[in-house]
């Protein structure tokens, strides 16, 4: 203030665990370098040549991949698999070294990779190694600051589940003159861990964002999807079954409807096998969340003393902290166990799970959204209750399904109001601010 004795205002100060402080901090001094550091991966002429003939959208997004350090590129999953693999694919075309990474390597599987492009999950690119983790609950990457990628471009998928740690590890992996492309669905869900970083980087408007244009619907599911993400829970026309609404009066009703569908309705109505069906909740606990639906189904699917630190051979489970085997919300299935450990297989293969890091491991027929994210499969039964709904949880959750969407809708008008409402809690982060320092 100008004149008299006033005294300067105290700049704001915020408290928050070093752990997260820190990564937050070595986060953005990673994208500021890799803004810094880029030049165009081609030249104006090549460039100029990979976008002939294509849709406004996709190449203004891959003039930003190929142009920009750091990039965004927002659309509904399908456009943004599309669009991501048509990016790295041109990119390896021209020689550049390219990989599109994701949230799982069961996600990698299912899709097909363009020549010369290496599709892979996220923790595997990062090279986690055995052996003990800074931080309780973490894992040591081999990939970083000091042994960056091999790469020229880099793609990541569902690039809104990446809290702040994982994202400082990501964007220190990424070497001088690299380019990263960061994918996210408008309206997803945050990240399960600290930090909104996706959200920072995009206030921060120190990179370029790129919206994909909405295709018209080509399923009732990519309808449904579509609505929830603009606010809206429509009745949508599904004459294959696509979606299904089963209404329950309350919790127990909830999960013993959810348990009907995957054991009996839908592989008898639709042909899909068990193995194929993901239930999803908004949490884990409750009545009739994650952990009671895997009582339910565990009872009735797989029964068993829990020999093994509470599984048994033919257990579903998933990842709930990362392992050095596989990243969080990786599915496998219980092979044995002993001593030794648990021996689970995993889409990458067997592994042996410590005793030390089985608690990581959760039953997983029934999984919370924020788990499940990134990961999709041919039918998912959502257990809708109204505790912990947002827009963002149910837009997500509606997403994972390929061929049937049940909603075992237990949430009463809560859940038309969280969609229409957004309800997404607010999470204050000091990213976006660090960017343009």
């Amino acid at each position: 203030p100008s004149g008299g004795d006033a005294e300067p205002e105290e700049p704001e100060e915020m408290l928050g665990a070093a752990r997260w402080a820190l990564a937050e901090e070595a986060a953005a001094e990673a994208f500021r370098r890799l803004t810094m550091t880029a030049a165009p991966l081609l030249d104006d002429a090549a460039v100029k040549g990979l976008r002939e003939g294509l849709p406004e959208d996709r190449s203004l997004a891959l003039t930003a991949a190929l142009r920009t350090g750091v990039s965004i590129l927002r659309g509904a999953p399908d456009d943004l698999a599309d669009a991501a693999l048509g990016i790295a694919g041109a990119a390896a075309g021209r020689g550049l070294r390219a990989a599109v990474a994701v949230p799982t390597d069961r996600a990698a599987a299912g899709l097909a990779a363009p020549e010369g492009v290496a599709v892979t999950s996220l923790h595997r690119l990062l090279e986690p190694l055995d052996g003990p983790a800074a931080a309780p609950g973490a894992v040591v990457y081999g990939r970083g600051e000091r042994n960056p990628f091999d790469l020229d471009l880099l793609i990541v998928t569902d690039a809104a589940a990446l809290d702040v740690e994982l994202c400082a590890v990501l964007a220190e992996a990424c070497p001088d003159g690299a380019h990263l492309v960061l994918c996210a669905e408008p309206a997803a869900a945050p990240p399960a861990g600290p930090g909104r970083p996706l959200l920072d980087l995009e206030a921060s408007e120190t990179v370029p964002v790129v919206e994909l244009d909405a295709a018209p619907a080509s399923s009732p599911l990519a309808a449904l999807a579509a609505a929830v993400r603009g606010g809206a829970l429509p009745a949508v026309d599904a004459p294959g079954r696509e979606v299904v609404i089963v209404p329950a009066a309350d919790p127990g009703e909830a999960v013993h409807r959810a348990v009907q569908l995957v054991t009996d309705s839908i592989p008898r109505a639709l042909g899909i096998p068990v193995e194929d069906v993901q239930v999803v909740a908004p949490a884990a606990g409750g009545p009739a969340g994650a952990g009671a639906l895997n009582a339910a189904l565990k009872a009735r699917l797989n029964p068993g003393p829990g020999a093994f630190g509470g599984m048994d051979p033919g257990d579903r489970v998933v990842v709930a902290a990362p392992l050095p085997q596989a990243a969080v919300g990786e599915t496998g299935v219980v092979a044995g166990g002993g001593p030794h450990g648990l021996d689970v297989d995993f889409p990458a293969g067997r592994a042996v799970v410590a005793p030390a890091d089985a608690a990581r491991l959760r039953h997983g027929w029934a999984v919370p959204v924020a788990r499940a994210r990134g990961t999709r499969r041919p039918a998912v039964v959502a257990v809708m209750t109204p505790e912990g709904l947002s827009r963002p949880l149910v837009a997500t959750a509606f997403g994972l399904a390929l061929r049937h969407l049940s909603v075992v809708q237990a949430a009463g008008p809560a859940l038309v109001r969280a969609v229409r409402e957004d309800g997404a809690p607010p999470r204050r982060t000091r990213l976006a601010a660090l960017v343009v320092q």
